[in-house]
């Protein structure tokens, strides 16, 4: 799970002008390790007016593990972690996930630290590795806070007067990692993740989503939180829904069978479909994961609760309820799992000490794996609506 602890609109500007300041801020960011997200500008586009995504997707078109990427310097270890990936996952997918920082949650200034954020060649030359291994590869932009307040999360950011100039960072933010998502072949961009306290501000995304369509001609999607998926009223101007999934499926200190599980996700899903209808848009869960610890079924968000006691057979059936809820739906795009192992520092995924999210070396890897496999050998469905490129009914 992404680390909760841890525009406005823009005036058009030339191609001149874009070329100048991302060689400026490049170059100051190849001195000083930090590079600040304002000062990249393009033309705002109109919001999309057809009622289907401008690209469309096939039934698990999408099978994932995601790897975040924290450390800035070219080592090549995230070189080995995507070779890990390939040699012990069944994964067709790569989600590389990507931060900028703010200061807390009333700050209006985002920036890119290239001391522990790959810069635009590092991340260019892991997207093609990536790839040359047979992955696709998705690319999530996320905002942590560098020193949060007390219960503050990127969920919470309001910077109050200063919303326009907030937007104005983040539309750069964005915009950067989609020319370098363009001009890798990335598959998909996440717009953004959580952003629980943006969402209502829907003519903010659309002008960014606009913004991105001139730039990027991939997939676009956003990730919203469990329990806020239907707040976002720009879905509509996006390909795909977003979403993760820590929902609670027990109560506390329970020890749920996977039948007991998928009786709780029957309910959920059966809500998500009946919405989803009505949005028109398929749907890719982009944090299927939780935590090796024995309260991994009623709080699945908080990978700090039990660190000090693994449940590791928990962990592999709150997966193995999932998949085999979701297996069938060809409503349903992806699948992204959070996520690998960090860095080579990282325990080893021993099931008896990391209670971590990760299942590398656990008994959820065997589950993700058959469920993978099972999945890539199936003909392919389209995931509904089915549109053509130009958003047409077929």
């Amino acid at each position: 799970m992404t680390e909760h602890n841890t525009t406005h609109k823009n005036t058009p500007s030339s191609a001149g002008r874009w070329a100048v300041l991302a060689a400026f801020v490049l170059a100051v960011a190849a001195a000083a390790g930090v590079q600040w997200a304002g000062g990249l500008t393009t033309t705002s586009a109109p919001a999309p007016t057809d009622d289907g995504p401008r690209r469309t997707s096939k039934q698990a078109e999408f099978l994932g593990m995601t790897l975040q990427l924290h450390h800035g310097a070219d080592t090549e270890q995230y070189d080995g972690m995507i070779d890990e990936i390939v040699a012990n996952c069944t994964a067709n997918t790569i989600q590389l996930t990507v931060f900028g920082y703010q200061e807390n949650c009333q700050s209006s200034s985002i920036f890119i630290d290239q001391r522990r954020t790959p810069g635009r060649a590092h991340l260019k030359r892991l997207i093609q590795h990536a790839q040359n291994k047979g992955l696709k590869v998705t690319l999530m932009p996320i905002v942590l806070l560098e020193n949060p307040g007390q219960s503050e999360w990127r969920g919470k950011i309001d910077p109050k007067e200063k919303w326009a100039a907030w937007w104005e960072d983040y539309d750069n933010f964005i915009l950067y990692y989609a020319q370098i998502a363009q001009e890798s072949g990335v598959d998909m961009l996440m717009i953004g993740s959580e952003l629980i306290s943006t969402e209502k501000r829907t003519d903010d995304w659309r002008s960014l989503i606009g913004q991105v369509r001139q730039v990027f001609k991939g997939h676009l999607a956003y990730s919203a939180n469990w329990d806020h998926y239907e707040v976002p009223e720009f879905w509509d101007d996006l390909d795909l829904i977003g979403m993760t999934t820590y929902y609670e499926l027990a109560s506390k200190d329970a020890k749920p069978t996977v039948d007991e599980l998928k009786a709780k996700w029957a309910t959920i899903r059966a809500n998500i479909l009946k919405w989803q209808a009505k949005i028109k848009r398929p749907i890719i869960f982009t944090e299927v994961g939780w935590p090796n610890q024995v309260s991994a079924a009623w709080a699945p968000w908080n990978y700090y609760h039990s660190t000090d006691k693994p449940d590791p057979e928990l962990q592999a059936r709150c997966f193995q309820a999932f998949f085999e809820t979701w297996e069938n739906d060809p409503e349903v795009a992806g699948f992204l799992v959070w996520e690998w192992r960090q860095g080579p520092d990282d325990v080893d995924g021993d099931p008896k000490k990391d209670t971590t999210y990760v299942p590398y070396n656990k008994p959820a890897m065997k589950v993700i794996n058959d469920f993978f496999t099972k999945m890539s050998k199936r003909p392919v469905a389209e995931s509904r609506p089915t549109t053509d490129a130009a958003g047409n009914r077929q």
